[in-house]
């Protein structure tokens, strides 16, 4: 039944007070009656009639209780008009079930008894982190969002995983994850710097973070842990001169950067496989050729790792599913071999982030090297 408004707002205002002191929804809070009058003053348009002020406190309070919302106590003041000198404010809600515990690996053991008081956000993480050690991973270490697409793009749920290269950038509570060195062990994972963003092209070792050598080629990496991961793993021969990290959109504009003291003859570009990783390739080589550079070019033999290695999920509602035409204009960027998976995977609505070509790939393979010759 829907509450008269200053009912209404005196109960959102007494569970905001809660709030505001860490007091949570599933638990009932006692209030005292000094904080039930400070919340009562701020409601607006309290008291139009010019009642007597408690009278008014009063009959709001009797309502909450006939509703179920709140209980007074016994113990009252001894005005004429007398008020609880306490308030229990009950359970907004009731406390979710607490999901069966799973089986452990032994690595996890140790959260059983944090099970029951996890969050339902970590309890998803810690279930995904079990199925992924039980399945005998290869432990070869990667950066932190190339292992956690191979975890929660894998074990996790697109539910609860609509991004999974970034399921933990903003889960640091609870035991686990509130200590980024056991997590950094327990899923054998690093986390590199991101790449400087300068306009100097430096050759000293410590500031490889845009010159790699006196090769004419520009290759552009649209996110930063795959532009890291490409650096640390370029073969001693290519014709690279840098490797810049995309930024995402901020590739058409920064574009404009290139001069012809930069000696760039050649743009290849690598990024996720969806339809706003695919735009901007798109539309910066149209910028490029504006100014009179070269095209943007795809990399042809990380494309193909990518559409091989990776398992596509449901993409964010910015990238959802497109009309035949935009797909196969979109695809047709792509390296030959890659356009129908292309095309396939952009009017799924689906995507492919391209951290699943991953440190420990471009290290042991020599297939993409093609790309950088």
């Amino acid at each position: 039944m829907e509450l008269p408004r200053r009912e209404s707002e005196l109960i959102t205002r007494l569970r905001a007070w809660a709030k505001a002191r860490g007091r949570s929804p599933y638990g009932n809070v006692w209030i005292p009656l000094d904080e039930v009058l400070g919340v009562f003053h701020r409601i607006p348009h309290r008291n139009v009639a010019e009642a007597f002020e408690p009278a008014v406190l009063a009959g709001l309070l009797s309502a909450l209780e006939s509703n179920g919302l709140i209980e007074q106590t016994r113990q009252r003041t001894a005005e004429k008009v007398s008020l609880p000198l306490k308030v229990k404010l009950l359970a907004e809600r009731q406390r979710p079930a607490v999901p069966p515990m799973p089986m452990w690996h032994p690595a996890l053991s140790w959260l059983a008894t944090s099970w029951t008081t996890a969050s339902s956000k970590q309890r998803a993480a810690y279930i995904a982190v079990n199925r992924w050690l039980k399945s005998g991973p290869d432990l070869f270490a990667l950066p932190l969002r190339e292992r956690c697409l191979e975890i929660f793009g894998t074990f996790g749920s697109e539910e609860d995983y609509l991004m999974p290269e970034k399921a933990l950038d903003d889960l640091n509570s609870g035991p686990l994850f509130s200590d980024a060195a056991r997590v950094d062990q327990l899923l054998h994972a690093f986390r590199p710097p991101p790449p400087l963003i300068t306009e100097t092209f430096p050759l000293e070792d410590d500031s490889r973070y845009c010159r790699v050598g006196n090769g004419d080629v520009l290759f552009v990496v649209e996110n930063a842990t795959t532009w890291w991961s490409l650096v640390e793993s370029l073969p001693q021969e290519h014709r690279l001169g840098y490797v810049a990290w995309g930024l995402g959109g901020t590739f058409r504009a920064s574009i404009r950067a290139i001069k012809a003291k930069h000696g760039i003859t050649q743009i290849r570009y690598f990024g996720d496989l969806d339809t706003s990783g695919l735009r901007i390739p798109l539309r910066t080589s149209e910028t490029a050729l504006e100014l009179g550079l070269p095209p943007v070019q795809p990399a042809e033999h990380l494309y193909r790792a990518l559409v091989s290695l990776g398992r596509p999920r449901r993409a964010a509602a910015k990238e959802a599913s497109i009309s035949t035409a935009t797909a196969v204009e979109l695809a047709g960027w792509l390296p030959a071999s890659c356009r129908a998976s292309g095309v396939q995977i952009l009017q799924a609505g689906n995507r492919l982030a391209q951290e699943w070509v991953t440190y420990r790939y471009l290290q042991q393979s020599t297939d993409w090297h093609a790309d950088v010759r």
